[in-house]
């Protein structure tokens, strides 16, 4: 009874939590339960405690599993799938914060600069140079975030060897 009791408000944590995130009610409890889970669980058993189908599950995890919180597993003999949810705090920021790197800031260097060359020498109007002027600094900000994240990702690193260090003295 209790074991229920704590579980619930875990998952009503996780939602409030993913509620002021901008996550949907749905998404944060998957997460909540794959959150509490020791071990891997399957789709079927995750559609159960959720109370969702295993279309809407399916559906949210591909949502989130580009993140690698979630990793999907199948093991051997069987055509189930399997769920496991990272439990290291630290390592899922990580994850956050590479994904950032990889995919919006990386995109960001690759397109914009061609587009701000294109329109540079260019004559335009007075709102057409304001817009120029926003994506430029855009850009600026993107340079800086990038400095940033590496920052933050060297801290997180630093970090977690000191918490190891520490385990392993303790």
């Amino acid at each position: 009874m209790r074991a229920d009791k704590l579980e619930k408000e875990m998952i009503e944590f996780y939602q409030t939590t993913g509620r002021l995130q901008g996550l949907d009610s749905s998404l944060s409890t998957i997460i909540g339960v794959l959150f509490l889970e020791p071990e891997e669980i399957s789709m079927e058993e995750l559609a159960k405690k959720t109370g969702y189908s295993l279309a809407s599950i399916c559906n949210k995890i591909k949502m989130i599993e580009p993140s690698g919180w979630i990793k999907r597993i199948r093991k051997p003999h069987t055509k189930k799938i399997y769920l496991y949810m990272e439990k290291d705090i630290m390592k899922i920021m990580k994850n956050i914060f590479l994904l950032k790197q990889e995919s919006v800031i990386r995109l960001a260097k690759e397109k914009v600069p061609s587009i701000l060359e294109r329109y540079k020498n260019m004559k335009l109007s007075e709102e057409q140079k304001k817009k120029l002027r926003i994506i430029e600094d855009y850009y600026k900000q993107v340079l800086k975030f990038e400095l940033f994240i590496r920052e933050v990702l060297k801290k997180i690193d630093e970090f977690s060897k000191r918490n190891k260090d520490e385990i392993k003295l303790g």
